[in-house]
């Protein structure tokens, strides 16, 4: 690990590619940009506590303790109490509640984590109703699918995970009776089909309503 020293110049320059501030619903789509930054500057072992803090106080060459602090510690203490700083930028006052007392940019992610990630079975099971309640209504494809993207992560933010093929499932259930067609041919398949594919699919059939509502 290279440890260095941040400067505000910098961390104003983090903060700027952080555009999500944390609040009580958006867990998911903030840690994946926030991490995302982070790990593409190679900081982000700062919070996942890979990079941990080095020796605190100078040893003689006989392996005796002195009063010298380290520069390394130094160093990594103002770094992660910049990136401390960092966090807190990104959060709403509510869940700034959650870190208050975190000594430490680890200290602070577990909190966060511990907080958004658990979640009780009754939760997880109304998370999963919710997924398999999805309507369509009057909503796009794009906007249909991208709320059910945002259920399933959800779901995948506190250990729920679901493949395509139940995802498909999800997605035909909650068709209006214009897209029956697509939704016989679909399940008739031998094989599975990729989100993408069924996305496209159902990106034509919308076309063809849009059309024939014009005729």
């Amino acid at each position: 690990m290279n440890i260095i020293a941040m400067s505000q110049s910098e961390i104003r320059s983090l903060l700027s590619m952080i555009t999500v501030r944390l609040g009580e619903n958006n867990f998911v789509k903030w840690s994946f940009q926030f991490q995302s930054v982070l790990e593409g500057i190679d900081l982000f072992g700062y919070f996942d506590g890979t990079f941990l803090c080095p020796p605190g106080f100078v040893l003689t060459e006989q392996g005796e303790v002195t009063r010298e602090i380290t520069s390394a510690y130094k160093i990594w203490k103002k770094t992660d109490k910049a990136l401390l700083g960092l966090l807190m930028a990104t959060l709403d006052d509510d869940t700034m509640e959650v870190i208050v007392g975190s000594k430490s940019s680890h200290d602070a992610w577990l909190a966060l984590l511990e907080r958004f990630s658990s979640c009780s079975r009754a939760n997880i099971i109304q998370l999963k109703t919710d997924l398999q309640t999805i309507k369509k209504g009057a909503d796009s494809v794009d906007e249909y699918l991208l709320r059910i993207k945002h259920a399933r992560d959800q779901l995948s933010s506190v250990g729920v995970t679901l493949i395509d093929e139940d995802i498909a499932v999800v997605t035909l259930n909650g068709l209006p009776d214009e897209y029956s067609m697509i939704k016989t041919v679909i399940r008739a398949r031998d094989t599975p089909i990729f989100l993408k594919d069924l996305r496209v699919q159902l990106l034509a059939v919308e076309r063809d309503i849009e059309g024939q509502l014009h005729l």
